[in-house]
């Protein structure tokens, strides 16, 4: 690319002092533009193009003499002509790259016939060293005109940053103490200091970090030191700016690690936005690309509406980057290469937006919204443009669309820049993510041959097999054109070229003997992303004998590339299984458990197959832990736990009889499955070793007071039930009982099994029968159990089995009736224990009561089961009772009187009962003065509430008694009945 011809022209009138420049430019052979630029002069100047696409050189004469001869018709002149009005020498502008001109312009101070600032900020660009007693002498006199004294102490503050030496500290010592400057401009004078006296900017530091931060910054912990400065953001982000910004100065790896960490983190709202503020700013005076790039991308991705970062201010940040960079590189600064990797570095396909079409024809690309993004790689491009200034967005331009081809010729602005830093296009095509940066970066270096060149087989080959699509095909490029080495062999096949691939499996074909020597070699062809790599691998290794270590390395690798398979290469997993079994069994054999948990539990079916696969040929296949069988019986894949079981059922009991641990493992897993399949292993190994058996089944009864996995309580005891009942365990009486005792209802279940372990006098007779009422069948039974054995005991103290019988479960009911009558004998019972039989409120064991009152009925014990069923609410028993009255009223008439008076307030029931006792007060009211005045109240009561069937008997006995004994008080008046007239 080179200028044919240049015009500049010069515009002034009143208040307007403004430049246009046009060039014709011949971008290569027959194809060349006409670009243009202008502004006002001393300022940046916006470029255009009057030829979007390449055109011959007549068009593109014919084009420049046209614009040239449009602006002198509008009043411009060519440079150095005499307008009418032309500008006194005095007030030209002086020449940017100037260095002598910039440094008089300085010394002007005040007189300087061009603004100040725009001075200023070009000798920082520059860093023109020789400027420095220029500010020096500005910064001691009073502010220039029309610019704020904060403003302006900021941009002296920052070109001494830049330019200056130990003679600027004691004028920066005074703007960082000056506690009427604004903070930035403290912090900016701060960083000014450090950058020239780094030892003087750590003391500044360390007095103003906060008393939390010393410690971990003194003991260089990074860690702490982000932990430490996030948690101060959050309690006061106040002291946290300060303190961040004393990180920045003291420059140390601990603390840059701080920072950067702070800057992803730290929110861009409230108090903590002026520490991003403060970062931005920092890193800009420093040129530090990449924590300028990290703070930009947070402000740019921000999508807050309102200050301090609404839309106008990133609308503006977005300008502003991109003039700091192209300011950087119009002054061929060093720093522009570095600033602009990693601002694109910051970018990748990811952060791409949907293509658009606008208003009038407009398209815009993938990457449109991003301006410096934008003008780092297209500012030359005949492909895009910039669409909108304060949008600072990008378009295509003319007929372009997006997604048509690339130029052939560069489009990056400042390519001269980036020919000098060839490692930083590398550093782009290792790092970057964004498909145009890359396209950027291969496009710049294929012209730089000389440095491609000394790139190493070894740097090619990283790119080869790890890096963007596009970087892998540059990779290539360069690996097709070398000798063939095994690094550029490992890259081909590690890469996603199948290009490369072919070109790799050729030399494999002709250089057998030196692959099967190179372990990683080998496990990237068995590992191979095609079948075509695979099938090279199998060609390679059938028939052939490894050497042991090159085996084994070989198997450990490639078990390692498969286990980074990602959950979509479901394909290629498969593939890599059967190959390894095919031509690595041998090593595979013996890999370590580790290692087949991992490829177990790996998302993809085909790697868990293969763990299966390997365990089955497995040279130490007994000693492989029993989790592993639970972990491939629990897979989510079908294929997996079929392994799993096909593995159990291979598992010979003589060898499973040795792994205690493993079946209880097997017994108590939370996998359904598992438990199942490992049933018939457990019955085998404890019908052939008992001693193996009965020790299983005390390890599963302790299991059953610890919580299990859902399911495996209740196989527990299905295995104590059937494939272990043969060989169940002695245990302690306190763990028996505390079995029975258990919560769980299947801890119940095992102490009911053992339940008949306890001897007679290990147990009261009431815990008997408490565990006689027990909801698990094997607890009641081994209660029964209990209580045969303890008869001796019952005939002691019968009165225990009223408890027993009175159970709520029908089995320990009839249990105990048939333990009754037919062992411990009725004859046996006695009165109190027939009474609290009858005292149950069950009809069958009230029946039960009654039948053996009648069958063991003594005339002396006749008055002690009168006095205790007297008061008994239920019919039948009363009806019981009714029938002892006769024997038992003389001398007990009035104990009698609430019983008799309970029988007949029964409502709807008892009625022979009550014909009994209705009965009985007739004849016992008529005996005696003194039974008719004991039964007056009864009457008195009964004739007010009784039915009308009972009232009549109850009214005719008060009659009788009237008659008789006419003394006793009773609630009736007799009226003799007159006679006939």
């Amino acid at each position: 690319m080179r200028v044919i011809e240049q015009a500049r022209l010069w515009f002034r009138e009143g208040n307007s002092d403004k430049v246009y420049e046009i060039d014709l430019v011949e971008l290569v052979a027959n194809q060349y533009v006409v670009n243009f630029r202008f502004g006002r002069r001393g300022t940046a100047l916006r470029d255009g193009t009057k030829t979007p696409l390449p055109v011959d050189l007549a068009k593109a004469r014919t084009t420049f003499q046209k614009l040239v001869a449009e602006k002198i018709a509008g009043g411009y002149v060519a440079a150095g002509g005499a307008p009418a009005a032309a500008p006194a020498p005095t007030a030209a502008a002086p020449p940017a790259r100037d260095p002598a001109a910039l440094v008089a312009a300085l010394r002007q101070g005040a007189r300087s016939p061009v603004p100040l600032p725009p001075i200023v900020m070009r000798v920082a660009e520059l860093d023109l060293v020789d400027a420095e007693p220029a500010l020096l002498e500005l910064c001691a006199a009073p502010p220039v005109r029309g610019v704020a004294p904060g403003a302006w102490n900021y941009l002296l503050a920052a070109a001494l940053a830049r330019c200056g030496t130990r003679a600027a500290l004691p004028a920066l010592e005074g703007l960082a103490d000056d506690v009427r400057q604004p903070p930035i401009v403290r912090d900016v004078a701060r960083l000014a200091i450090a950058r020239i006296d780094p030892p003087r900017g750590r003391a500044i530091a360390q007095r103003l970090l906060a008393p939390g931060l010393i410690p971990p910054h003194e003991l260089a912990d990074g860690p702490a030191l982000a932990r430490a400065a996030e948690e101060l953001l959050i309690a006061d982000p106040r002291a946290a700016r300060q303190s961040l910004a004393a990180l920045y100065l003291a420059g140390d790896a601990p603390a840059r690690a701080a920072v950067l960490a702070a800057a992803r983190v730290t929110r861009l709202v409230g108090a903590e936005a002026a520490v991003i503020r403060t970062l931005f700013r920092f890193a800009e005076v420093a040129r530090d690309g990449e924590l300028y790039a990290l703070v930009w991308r947070r402000i740019e991705a921000h999508r807050g509406v309102t200050r301090p970062f609404g839309a106008e201010t990133r609308n503006y940040l977005r300008r502003r980057v991109a003039r700091v960079l192209r300011r950087l590189g119009r002054a061929g600064s060093r720093d522009y290469v570095a600033m602009a990797s990693a601002l694109l570095v910051a970018y990748g396909d990811a952060d791409a937006h949907p293509i658009k079409h606008g208003l009038f024809h407009a398209h815009y690309d993938r990457f449109a919204p991003y301006h410096a993004f934008n003008q780092i790689l297209y500012a030359h491009s005949p492909r895009y443009e910039k669409a909108h200034h304060r949008l600072a967005s990008w378009k295509c331009r003319g007929a372009y669309r997006p997604g048509g081809p690339a130029p052939v010729t560069r489009e990056e602005a400042f390519p001269a820049l980036w020919d000098r830093a060839p490692d930083a296009l590398w550093q782009l095509i290792v790092r970057a993510a964004a498909t145009p940066v890359i396209e950027m970066a291969t496009r710049a270096l294929r012209a730089n041959r000389a440095f491609c060149d000394a790139l190493s087989d070894d740097t090619i080959a990283a790119v080869l097999a790890g890096g963007h699509p596009l970087a892998q095909r540059f990779a290539f490029e360069l690996a097709r054109g070398r000798p063939v080495s095994v690094a550029l062999v490992r890259g081909a096949l590690a890469s996603d070229l199948a290009e490369a691939h072919t070109w790799v499996i050729a030399w494999i074909d002709d250089h057998e003997a030196q692959v099967i020597g190179d372990a990683e070699l080998l496990a990237l062809l068995v590992t191979g992303k095609t079948a075509a790599i695979r099938d090279v691998a199998v060609h390679v290794l059938r028939g052939r004998t490894l050497d042991g270590q090159v085996a084994r390395s070989t198997a450990a690798r490639a078990l390692a590339i498969a286990l980074g398979l990602p959950d979509g290469a479901s394909e290629r997993a498969a593939g890599i299984a059967a190959t390894l079994l095919r031509v690595l069994e041998a090593p595979l054999a013996e890999i370590g458990p580790d290692v087949l948990r991992d490829l177990v539990r790996h998302p993809l079916a085909a790697l868990g197959e293969l763990a299966g696969e390997i365990m089955l040929r497995h040279r130490h296949r007994e000693r492989l832990p029993g989790d592993l069988l639970e972990l491939m019986l629990s897979s989510p894949h079908p294929a997996v736990r079929t392994l799993g079981g096909r593995l159990l059922a291979q598992t010979p009991p003589e060898v499973s009889k040795d792994d205690l641990e493993a079946l209880v493992l097997f017994a108590t897993a939370g996998n359904a499955e598992l438990r199942e399949t490992t049933r018939a292993l457990i019955g085998e190994v404890a019908r052939r070793y008992p001693e193996v058996g009965r020790a299983l089944a005390d390890r599963l009864v302790d299991a059953l007071l610890r919580t299990q996995p859902a399911g495996a309580p209740a196989h527990v005891v299905s295995l104590l039930r059937g494939e272990l009942a043969h060989c169940l365990p002695k245990k302690p009486a306190q763990v028996i009982l505390r079995l029975v005792g258990a919560l769980s209802p299947h801890a119940r279940d095992a102490g009911g099994l053992l339940l008949h372990q306890l001897g007679p006098d290990d147990i009261g007779l009431d815990d008997i029968a408490r565990l006689a009422s027990n909801d698990a069948v094997a607890i009641r039974a081994g209660a029964h159990a209990l209580a045969r054995a303890a008869i001796d005991r019952y005939r002691v103290a019968p009165v225990a089995l009223a408890k027993l019988v009175d159970s709520a479960w029908d089995d320990t009911r009839a249990f105990a009736v048939a333990f009754i009558r037919d062992e411990v004998g009725g004859q046996h019972l006695g009165p109190d224990a027939i009474i609290a039989i009858c005292d149950s409120i069950r009809p069958e064991v009230q029946a039960l009561g009654k039948t053996l009152l009648h069958e063991h009925y003594r005339e002396d014990h006749a008055a002690r089961y009168l006095a205790r069923l007297v008061e008994h609410p239920s019919p039948n028993v009363q009806l019981l009772v009714s029938g002892l009255l006769d024997r038992h009223v003389d001398g007990n008439l009035a104990a009698l009187v609430p019983f008799l008076q309970a029988v007949l307030s029964q409502v709807d029931r008892g009625k022979a009962a009550k014909a009994r006792v209705i009965e009985l007060v007739r004849r016992e009211a008529a005996r005696s003065p003194e039974h008719a005045a004991a039964l007056a109240p009864l009457l008195d009561r009964q004739s007010a509430t009784a039915a009308i069937s009972q009232k009549h008997p109850l009214i005719a006995t008060m009659v009788e008694v009237h008659e008789r004994y006419p003394e006793v008080a009773l609630p009736i008046k007799v009226i003799p009945p007159h006679g006939g007239g």
